[in-house]
C-alpha cells in the first residue's frame, strides 16, 4: 500500500488519513513487518526508524498425489488446449488492461499454439467480462472468483500463470502458482526478483507493447522448458516461502518484543 504507484492513487485522501491518525499508529509500533525489501524501503520512506521484520508470505504446498476436480473452464475449453491463468482481484493495478491489449495482438499465435487466456477473479462489477464480449476478444475466458478446492483446480488445470502488476506487496497468487509448478510471467512490481534469477518466471512489464514479446516467448516455449521453469518455481517456494518458515520467523519477533528471546535475524 505504500509503494509509489499505490500512493499516487487517491493521494490527497491518503495524505489526510496519514496526518490525522495513521502516522501516530506507525510511530507507536514496536516493530513493523515487511513482506519484501521494497516494502521495507517504502516503510523507511515514511520516516519510520524503528525495527522492521522482513518476513515474507507463506504458502501451503500441494499435497503429493492429490486429485483435484475439473477446472471451471473445463466445459468451455477443449481437452488438450493450454491455459494461461490470471487469478486474483480485477483491479487496475493488476495490469489487466495492457494484458488484454497484448492478448488481442497475439491471439493468432495463441490459436496456432493451442493457448487460452483465462481470467479468474472479482471486483469490477462485471466490467472485464463485458469488455471481452463487446470487443470479441478471441481465446479469452473471464470467470468469477474461485476459492478452496475450486481454486486448487484452477492451478492444477492451468499450464502457466501471469500477473503483470503495477503494484504489489508479495502476491499470494504468484507464490501459489509457483508452488503448483506453473511457469510464470511476472512484473518486477511483484517483488519476486529471485523468480527471475532462478528461472521460475519471465519478466513482463504492464505495457501492451512489452507484454506482446513476453507472451510470444511463452506461447512458443517448448513443453520441456516450461516444465523446467515450473520445477524451479516449486523449489523456490519450498525453500523460502513455506508457512513453517514464516511462522517461526514471526514467533521469533514476538519473543524478542516480549524480552524473551534474542534479536531475530529477520530484523532490519
Amino acid at each position: 500500500m505504500l509503494d509509489p504507484w499505490a500512493m499516487a492513487n487517491s493521494r490527497w485522501k491518503k495524505q489526510l488519513v496519514w496526518r490525522l491518525w495513521e502516522h501516530h499508529a506507525v510511530a507507536a509500533a514496536g516493530c513493523l513487518q515487511a513482506l519484501c525489501p521494497a516494502e521495507a524501503d517504502a516503510i523507511r520512506a515514511l520516516g519510520f526508524d524503528g525495527p522492521i521484520a522482513l518476513i515474507p508470505n507463506g504458502v501451503r504446498a500441494p499435497e503429493p498425489g492429490r486429485r483435484n476436480g475439473a477446472p471451471p473452464w473445463a466445459s468451455c475449453i477443449a481437452a488438450g488446449e493450454k491455459v494461461l491463468l490470471f487469478l486474483g482481484r480485477f483491479h487496475a493495478k493488476k495490469g489487466l488492461k495492457p494484458l488484454l491489449e497484448a492478448w488481442s495482438l497475439v491471439a493468432k499465435a495463441a490459436a496456432a499454439e493451442g493457448w487460452w487466456l483465462v481470467l479468474v477473479g472479482y471486483g469490477d462489477g462485471g466490467a472485464l467480462r463485458s469488455r471481452a464480449e463487446r470487443e470479441g476478444l478471441e481465446r479469452l475466458l473471464v470467470l468469477g472468483p474461485c476459492f478452496g478446492a475450486e481454486q486448487q483446480a484452477c492451478y492444477n488445470g492451468a499450464d502457466a500463470f501471469v500477473l503483470p502488476s503495477f503494484s504489489e506487496g508479495l502476491p499470494m497468487a504468484a507464490l501459489e502458482a509457483m508452488s503448483w509448478s506453473l511457469p510464470c510471467l511476472l512484473s518486477p512490481a511483484c517483488n519476486l526478483p529471485e523468480a527471475f534469477t532462478t528461472g521460475a518466471a519471465l519478466p513482463v512489464l504492464p505495457v501492451a507493447s512489452e507484454l506482446v514479446g513476453s507472451l510470444h516467448a511463452l506461447l512458443t516455449m517448448p513443453k520441456e522448458e516450461r516444465t523446467q521453469m515450473g520445477a524451479a518455481g516449486s523449489r523456490l517456494v519450498q525453500q523460502h516461502y513455506s508457512w513453517p518458515q514464516a511462522a517461526e520467523a514471526t514467533m521469533a519477533v514476538y519473543r524478542w518484543l516480549l524480552g524473551e528471546g534474542p534479536r531475530p535475524v529477520s530484523l532490519l
